[in-house]
């Protein structure tokens, strides 16, 4: 395995706004870093557990995948879609946003249901684990790691929107619609 791409890969792919990252950024701003530590407990119980489950399923699916692939980005798109219009287009933010926090489950099934992070696990697993390793320790370490680095990148957007909640507020409806777009954009480059 070429132990470089798939760092590239996992660290790039982790680090760039998903609606995992996003939400996880938006609930930081709204109630700080500390006070989302439920929902974001969630979100990386759900990362860990979907990265298993993907290791599992793909180490003994290995050569269905491409078949069921066109289904997750379309179930996917249309997800992202649904998160960018809540986050977008939001009630009132001072009636709703900032007495209702977030907790474990809701980011739990998020994360769980998420196709950047299924299509994430699948890559990983089916382009640079798999054909290169067979040992299930090589492959249960290659996962972890993979894993560590997905929750760092999580934990990163979350510190930055609890480190500029200030300015996110005085810009609530711009920063909202950034959001929105960004959401879209992680659907559209679904199919790209």
């Amino acid at each position: 395995m070429n132990l470089v791409a798939f760092l590239s890969y996992v660290i790039i792919t982790s680090i760039t706004p998903g609606p995992s990252n996003i939400l996880m950024m938006n609930e930081s701003r709204r109630f700080g870093f500390t006070g989302v530590w439920r929902f974001s407990s969630g979100i990386l119980s759900g990362f860990a557990v979907l990265g298993i489950l993907s290791g599992i399923l793909t180490t003994g699916l290995y050569n269905w995948i491409p078949v069921f692939e066109p289904f997750f980005k379309i179930a996917g798109a249309a997800y992202l879609l649904y998160l960018a219009w809540q986050v977008g287009f939001a009630k009132d933010s001072k009636k709703d946003s900032t007495n209702v926090k977030s907790s474990f489950l809701p980011g739990f099934i998020i994360q769980i249901i998420n196709v950047k992070s299924i299509l994430f696990f699948l890559t990983v697993m089916s382009a640079f684990i798999l054909p290169f390793s067979n040992s299930m320790k090589s492959i249960g370490f290659y996962l972890t790691l993979t894993i560590i680095l997905g929750w760092s990148a999580l934990l990163l957007w979350s510190g930055f929107g609890s480190m500029f909640k200030r300015v996110f507020a005085k810009h609530d409806k711009s920063f909202r619609v950034v959001m929105c777009l960004l959401l879209v954009y992680c659907a559209v480059t679904i199919f790209i």
